[in-house]
């Protein structure tokens, strides 16, 4: 498609949990600000920009540092902001910020065309959307810990994984064409938060994807990563809310 004719998309604007919504009429040939990802390295973006009971701010892939992002929508009790990737290997994606100091403010004026519907949770997470791991340790949305154990799967020890792997930055979740692109680093043995499983293996093998947060890597270094279920040895036991540390760490 070419990105220079398409219709802006309806600004829309959601404020605090009562999700007002304000838009305005489709403007032809108007355009909308650029905003670019001012991290040292890794931009998380977002599948949307509120948490509701079918779509919530689950990380969806990274963008590399100087991507623009063509801002088509903002979300003001949660201080993002929406629209579509211009650049690397997500281009032409439309997502959210998983934070918006994480993003310049908007300048310059190019068009860019964004669905104003968050996207369902069932079109990225495995089993119907219900594959999500939403504990509240160390933090909300942080996801359930799983730490590097040799013996892990066995004498009823889960939430763990047994060999280091490499992290990718994007695997494309979404889509049955699933592929991990991007890869950042080694494991090296850090703490990972689980927090979903891909809906789609790797179409190559067929092998099931996580989405973590690696516990030993700073914001913005690309620390929301997918890893490989298999290359690492993954157990995670069953998916669901979980409060405290799991037993047998």
């Amino acid at each position: 498609m070419n990105r220079a004719r398409v219709i802006l998309a309806t600004l829309t604007a959601v404020a605090g949990a009562g999700a007002v919504m304000l838009a305005g009429a489709p403007n032809a040939g108007a355009g909308v600000g650029v905003a670019i990802c001012n991290q040292a390295a890794w931009c998380t973006v977002t599948a949307s920009g509120d948490v509701t009971q079918t779509a919530s701010q689950l990380a969806i892939g990274n963008v590399s540092a100087g991507t623009g992002l063509a801002v088509t929508q903002i979300n003001l009790g949660q201080g993002q902001v929406g629209g579509l990737i211009l650049g690397g290997s997500l281009r032409g994606t439309c997502a959210w910020s998983q934070y918006q100091r994480d993003w310049a403010t908007p300048k310059g004026d190019v068009l860019a065309n964004c669905p104003t519907a968050p996207l369902d949770t069932a079109e990225y997470v495995a089993n119907g959307g219900s594959a999500v791991w939403s504990g509240c340790f160390p933090r909300c949305f942080g996801g359930v810990p799983m730490r590097y154990d040799r013996r892990c799967g066995t004498h009823r020890r889960v939430f763990c994984y047994s060999r280091n792997c490499e992290e990718y930055a994007n695997f494309f979740p979404w889509t049955p064409g699933a592929h991990p692109v991007d890869a950042v680093r080694s494991t090296s043995r850090h703490r990972l938060d689980v927090r979903y499983l891909a809906r789609y293996g790797d179409f190559q093998n067929n092998h099931p994807y996580y989405l973590v947060r690696d516990t030993g890597v700073a914001h913005g270094a690309g620390n929301w990563v997918f890893i490989s279920g298999n290359a690492c040895g993954v157990v995670v036991g069953p998916p669901g809310s979980y409060y405290s540390e799991p037993r047998h760490e």
